[in-house]
């Protein structure tokens, strides 16, 4: 619960500071590079590949060793884990290089932009000094204390936002707002570095541990698996902005660039939930019967559609009377470009349970080659669209690869593989829970259209009062009495006792 509350916590001042971030951005700096930032950070997760899965499957591998506090294994696991990432990081700046000199072909506009390969260097700093650092944090999360993680990155990150607003307001200067950017990453991988090793001094001593050749096969198995699921789904969610640069234009990329950063900031928003009971749902996973694991999975995927779905609802309605009055109609795109956008950000929202227990059960490699599946689709079908539907036409190509492929297929093989059972029940609750959304969005936005026909700051809040009233009240009619919904109550209801009995201690103590 304390993992949560301090996610929840820093997300919401991080998203604040980000927004004055962006406003600032915008009316300094413009719409190219805005495009640019875009961009870039897409161009940047696409070398992310290098990663290979190393984090996902070294973590897994983690939780055992954590849960019986086997020092020795961790130590293995930390060494294995360094000298992979210190591999990875040198791999990122060697790619960033060799592609520097043709970065200025995939910019697709009429303006110049001064130092183009400059800004791009920087990016790819920024990226690959993560991996020199930061990687002792996540035994900080294998721990279940990932609070402590999260209090540093949003504190660094709240402070770099305010000092790059300081410049950008000062000196309109692109690459020093940049610059701070690395600087603040690389103090804040320093600064959680060194809180893991004062937690777990055993991790900072010259060891020479390492693991059995059985269980680095074992790793290495996962990570040949996690190689796939990386590359799919960073070619998904990677390459749109990409494809929009180079075959629709910079300026609608920028423009898209501000849509993405709502669904991306809710998303990562509402992730950190997830982020935050990974390492439980780790241990349920090491101590637990697969009935147990089965209830548990049920209920966190009934709290899934209420956050994604709820969310749904307000982007829906929202999502253009939002940008109206934050930035102006100028960046504004046509109704059914969001509604691509809103559906992919639901159908990629309802997939979080799913990443979760497989990566918390290590279904890695029986369902490897979906994710590329999804990535072939989604850019074909994008390139495909992209010269006669525009925008529109790439957001198609995401929700047509994630229909024919990760929707179905990645439950199936979790179910089959994890479970050991079916999974026409989950497909029942996904149809009952898209059909609430459905009608949560429709009865929604025709109650605000026809109440508040005109987009004010008052008219708005209006809305929002709508969007928190209707969807809550369907949801709750139609889903109160269901075993799933009465599980999660009693979970959160047994975390927020346990909670209240410790505070009441630690009152009767002091």
């Amino acid at each position: 619960m304390r993992n949560i509350a301090f996610a929840l916590g820093g997300q919401i001042l991080n998203i604040l500071m980000s927004f004055a971030m962006r406003t600032v951005f915008v009316n300094t700096l413009g719409e190219v590079y805005l495009g640019v930032n875009g961009l870039f950070t897409n161009i940047l997760m696409v070398f992310s590949l290098a990663d290979l899965g190393v984090g996902t499957a070294i973590i897994y591998a983690m939780y055992k060793p954590v849960a019986e506090h086997d020092t020795h294994k961790i130590q293995a696991l930390m060494n294995m884990y360094g000298r992979a990432y210190r591999t990875i990081g040198m791999v990122i700046i060697g790619m960033g290089l060799a592609m520097t000199p043709f970065i200025r072909y995939l910019v697709k506009t009429d303006q110049d932009i001064p130092d183009l390969q400059v800004i791009f260097l920087l990016f790819v700093a920024n990226t690959a000094s993560t991996y020199f650092f930061a990687y002792k944090g996540t035994l900080i999360t294998a721990h279940q204390k990932n609070y402590i993680v999260t209090n540093v990155v949003y504190s660094t990150s709240i402070l770099c936002y305010g000092v790059q607003i300081v410049v950008m307001l000062l000196t309109h200067n692109y690459i020093l707002t940049l610059s701070i950017q690395v600087g603040t990453n690389i103090l804040q991988n320093i600064i959680t570095m060194l809180i893991a090793n004062k937690m777990y001094p055993y991790i900072k001593k010259r060891n020479n541990e390492s693991l059995r050749r059985r269980e680095k096969r074992g790793i290495y198995r996962n990570m040949g698996a996690l190689v796939f699921y990386r590359t799919g789904q960073v070619i998904i969610n990677g390459t749109d902005n990409i494809v929009i640069s180079a075959m629709v234009g910079i300026v609608e990329s920028g423009i898209y660039s501000n849509y993405l950063l709502l669904t991306t900031t809710i998303k990562n928003l509402l992730q950190q939930v997830f982020h935050a009971i990974t390492a439980s749902v780790g241990n349920l996973n090491v101590e637990e019967s697969n009935e147990t694991k089965y209830n548990v999975y049920n209920a966190i995927y009934f709290g899934n559609f209420w956050l994604f779905g709820f969310s749904t609802v307000c982007f829906w309605v929202l999502f253009n009377p939002f940008i109206e009055l934050w930035i102006g109609s100028e960046w504004l795109l046509s109704l059914p470009v969001v509604f691509w956008i809103v559906l992919n950000f639901y159908m990629t929202g309802m997939r979080q349970v799913n990443i979760t227990f497989r990566d918390t059960m290590g279904v890695f490699r029986e369902g490897k080659y979906v994710p590329m599946m999804a990535a072939i689709i989604n850019v074909v079908v994008s390139i495909w669209l992209a010269p006669t539907l525009g925008l529109e036409g790439v957001f198609i190509g995401t929700a047509v690869s994630t229909v024919s492929t990760l929707l179905w297929l990645e439950p199936l093989i979790l179910h089959r593989y994890g479970f050991k059972r079916g999974c026409a029940e989950y497909f029942v609750k996904y149809a009952a829970y898209f059909l609430t959304t459905a009608l949560s969005c429709w009865v929604t936005k025709l109650a605000c259209d026809a109440v508040f026909p005109v987009n004010t700051i008052l008219t708005f809040i209006g809305r929002l009062f709508f969007c928190l009233v209707i969807p809550n009240a369907i949801m709750l009619g139609i889903f109160w009495k269901t075993k799933d919904c009465h599980m999660l109550r009693n979970m959160v209801m047994g975390v927020l006792k346990r909670r209240s009995h410790r505070k009441k201690r630690r009152v009767t103590a002091s």
